[in-house]
């Protein structure tokens, strides 16, 4: 299977980019769409509502991550459902597994089932730097200070309370305490394939059928603020060899601008120097250090159907583009 991660600072239509680009690439292969960004976007983008795994045409799926969902999932698939019928479960769940570890567990369950391309959705900047190392991260889970106390509760039966939590014991209940030592006990199996998936998480993004794109608008600093997110990718020896510029604005040789509203073609004369000098900068910043660099121009249009992501799909030649980095012509 290829992975096809798309990365880049918030409000520069990622999710749009991914979500058209599935859609490109599903006219020739089988193809999940999957996204984890908490804003969930991707509803907005495709005007239905996304529950479970949800199919879209013949060759098109489209998913998204809930963390508590995702956990329950994977205690019950590898036979640990007993936790879920503790109290302490709700709590587990919203501590243990982050959003973006989450998000592992989902692309990890995809990437086992029989499609040809995973399109991943990832949330803005420092998420997205958040998502990169929650393998690393869980591999830790169980080393911190905190962990390994509970640990020591449950295994002395709640006998070992001193400090803050012989107080907490005393305020809360001594069976209340022992059970949630206890029940961190029990999650020492949920560790060992939490620790596993890590690891398989960790090969997915490092595989030669991984790509990662990353997305910007030439505006606001964005693409200062993508060459600090792919800065920080690279340094996880995680490599980046295109850029999409987004809603890019482009000119006729008179300055006139294309796609643009006729009422408001005299006032984009004006922005003819300012796209000019946007080009420079993309290229300095970016065409210089060998990222192959695709410009999107902007279609001046609100995206909110499925229809609409085709179209802008077919507009910004997406099939010129991944031809030209996933070696395929769909």
């Amino acid at each position: 299977m290829k992975v096809l991660i798309f990365l880049g600072p918030g409000g520069v239509g990622k999710t749009t980019i991914s979500a058209a680009a599935a859609i490109e690439i599903s006219k020739k292969y089988k193809t999940i769409l999957i996204t984890i960004d908490p804003a969930q976007r991707l509803k907005s983008a495709l005007s239905i509502k996304i529950d479970e795994i949800r199919q879209i045409n013949k060759n098109l799926w489209v998913t998204q991550v809930n963390k508590k969902d995702e956990f329950l999932r994977f205690i019950e698939k590898y036979g640990i459902s007993d936790i879920k019928n503790s109290k302490l479960f709700d709590i587990a769940a919203g501590m243990l597994p982050s959003e973006e570890y989450s998000a592992f567990l989902k692309i990890q369950e995809l990437y086992e089932k029989d499609f040809d391309f995973m399109v991943v959705d990832t949330p803005p900047s420092s998420k997205f730097i958040s998502f990169l190392d929650a393998p690393r991260k869980i591999l830790n889970l169980f080393e911190t200070d905190a962990i390994r106390y509970f640990l020591d509760i449950a295994a002395f039966g709640g006998r070992k309370l001193s400090g803050p939590l012989s107080l907490a014991g005393k305020i809360l209940g001594l069976d209340f305490i022992v059970e949630f030592a206890k029940f961190l006990g029990n999650l020492r199996g949920v560790f060992d394939k939490m620790q596993q998936i890590s690891h398989e998480a960790e090969k997915i993004l490092r595989s030669e059928e991984t790509y990662f794109v990353g997305v910007s608008i030439p505006y606001d600093n964005k693409i200062g603020e993508l060459m600090s997110i792919m800065k920080e990718t690279e340094q996880r020896r995680l490599e980046i060899k295109s850029v999409i510029i987004n809603r890019f604005l482009n000119f006729t040789e008179d300055g006139v601008p294309i796609n643009s509203p006729k009422s408001v073609e005299e006032f984009h004369r004006k922005l003819f120097s300012l796209s000019q000098k946007q080009r420079l900068e993309i290229k300095n910043k970016l065409e210089l250090k060998n990222y192959k660099v695709f410009l999107i121009e902007d279609f001046f249009e609100d995206i909110v159907s499925y229809e609409k992501l085709e179209d802008f799909a077919r507009k910004a030649k997406f099939s010129d583009f991944f031809s030209s980095i996933l070696h395929f012509a769909p």
